[in-house]
């Protein structure tokens, strides 16, 4: 396999400003439109990753050959994360979360 010529890169994109969460067809949970309007707000401020960068970024990875290609520092955060703490990083992750609805508000 190692001399195979395919190769093979997988991306894990953060929060990339694009319209998916405005596209998106609402879960149970968001009922109504001021409820989704704050999802999308929430999106925006913490989706920082333009679509440019991050096409930038994954062209770099698999010119370079990167097995795994992050996509912004909220990826980054998510990976290290899940490696430091395997067994409890929801918890750490839900904090987080609260945190920032705390902040929205």
């Amino acid at each position: 396999m190692t001399d195979s010529p395919v190769k093979l890169s997988v991306v894990h994109p953060g929060g990339v400003l694009t319209n998916i969460v405005r596209n998106s067809r609402t879960g149970s949970g968001i009922a109504d439109n001021a409820r989704r309007a704050e999802s999308i707000e929430r999106f925006d401020a913490v989706a920082r990753t333009t679509p440019p960068a991050a096409a930038q970024r994954i062209i770099l990875g698999i010119e370079k050959n990167q097995p795994r290609i992050l996509i912004g520092n909220d990826a980054k955060f998510m990976d290290l994360l899940q490696r430091f703490r395997p067994a409890t990083y929801w918890a750490v992750l839900a904090k987080r979360i609260g945190k920032m609805r705390a902040q929205a508000r």
